[in-house]
């Protein structure tokens, strides 16, 4: 495993990791210098306090002990008590591991003969010390906040306080730094789906904005490329369209007619391959135009287009009231049945559709296409001879036109083997 493998993927994350990891540690640095140099010496300083007193107490009572110093209480700010013999309720266990009763301990070995005892009083806040002192045993009850100071909570709370309000204000920032960026990338998407980016506005910093800059600059070139090839495309067909109108013209003094309906045929397929071409050269241009229901979409074009001696049934196992650009659908899925129609005479469009996807899969039972194929009839121009009827005029655009057009709304296509026995299209589009 590497390093970059545990980083954040998005830019966003690994600007704020940059930023954050470098302050985490400089707090931690403040933390343990705080931890290991004031608040140590706070508590040796604290504890070293309570022994005084302590000492005090204990030097007052090997000087008088008749003395009583429960009228010392207030005074002292913790209570004395003296017994000829250790209690037996001490807790000769010893405590746990804690800094300040362990400096505390550190302290008290200052004045103690012997072993001191020391331990919490449950459910309180207080803690006792039992000392031996010549022949008697002090037992000193005190309040925890006597050796131990708050002030270490409060430096801490602010500590962390601090550190959220910044890393919160840095992401704040990067966010709106890393938007620029986010914007670009999303007009990048937009435009090679075909989409219209009029709305783009160039914003950021100076790299981004040169990024921007470039990128507008490469779409104008490339837009400037569509149209000539367009305009190319249109000016062939207009002057190869003239010939094939003689042409058809020439035929009907053709008496015989297996060669007019033959001549007649191969004029028809050079017409449908050249208005194939320019709807080719077209699909990077969205038209503008309403929204339907891709049901009724799929309805109207079964009931509209006479597919003859074709059997289309339409099933739809999910509906809802998504809307797709009409004019795009439509010409996705005549392409698709177009296609369909030539190698096979039995045809089935699944729909389903749900809050966020559009699934449209059309199967067939023609001959189908073999797996190592699938990929390439979707490329411009590709045809496959050998899968599917030789004898069937075919520009290889069908396919690719499909593909060129769903990318503009969000969509993917997919080829499988169909449960009928031909080729299964499958359509996802998103909802938007």
């Amino acid at each position: 495993m590497r390093i970059k493998d545990f980083l954040p993927q998005s830019l966003l994350g690994r600007t704020t990791l940059i930023v954050v990891f470098p302050f985490i540690v400089f707090q931690l640095i403040i933390l343990s210098y705080y931890y290991n140099s004031l608040w140590e010496r706070t508590l040796h300083q604290l504890s070293r306090t309570v022994v005084q007193e302590i000492s005090l107490i204990l030097n007052l009572y090997n000087s008088n002990s008749e003395l009583n110093f429960d009228t010392y209480e207030d005074q002292l700010k913790f209570e004395v008590k003296i017994y000829d013999s250790l209690p037996d309720s001490v807790n000769r266990i010893k405590l746990k591991e804690d800094i300040i009763y362990e400096t505390l301990r550190d302290e008290l070995k200052n004045i103690a003969l012997s072993k001191v005892y020391i331990d919490e009083i449950r459910e309180t806040d207080e803690f006792y010390i039992i000392l031996p002192s010549n022949t008697k045993f002090f037992k000193f009850i005190l309040h925890k906040n006597r050796i131990t100071t708050s002030r270490n909570h409060i430096f801490l709370g602010w500590q962390i306080i601090s550190a959220l309000i910044l890393i919160i204000i840095s992401m704040l920032f990067l966010k709106n730094q890393i938007k620029p960026i986010i914007n670009l990338a999303k007009a990048a998407e937009r435009f090679g789906k075909g989409q219209n980016i009029d709305d783009f506005k160039i914003s950021g910093a100076s790299e981004v904005k040169l990024a921007a800059n470039e990128f507008l600059k490469m779409k104008d070139r490339i837009l400037k490329q569509i149209d000539q090839r367009s305009l190319m495309l249109a000016g062939v067909s207009h002057d190869l369209k003239t010939p094939l109108t003689r042409m058809r013209l020439q035929t009907e003094t053709i008496e015989k007619e297996i060669i007019k309906k033959s001549l007649n045929d191969e004029i028809q397929h050079m017409n449908e391959m050249l208005s194939e071409y320019l709807e080719f050269s077209s699909t990077e241009q969205q038209v503008k135009t309403g929204n339907i229901n891709p049901v009724e979409a799929i309805l109207k074009i079964k009931n509209d287009i006479n597919f003859i001696d074709k059997h289309i049934e339409v099933e739809v196992t999910k509906s809802n009231d998504s809307l797709v650009n009409e004019n795009i659908f439509n010409r996705i899925i005549i392409n698709i049945l177009n296609n369909s129609i030539l190698y096979a005479d039995h045809i089935k469009i699944l729909i389903e559709m749900s809050s966020k996807f559009i699934l449209i899969d059309i199967h067939d039972n023609g001959s189908g296409i073999p797996d190592n194929e699938k990929e390439n009839v979707l490329k411009p121009f590709y045809r496959i001879d050998k899968s599917r009827n030789q004898n069937k005029a075919n520009s290889g655009l069908g396919l690719s036109i499909s593909k060129s057009l769903l990318s503009q709304i969000n969509g993917t296509i997919n080829l499988e083997d169909s449960y009928l026995g031909g080729l299964a299209v499958k359509i996802k589009i998103e909802n938007q």
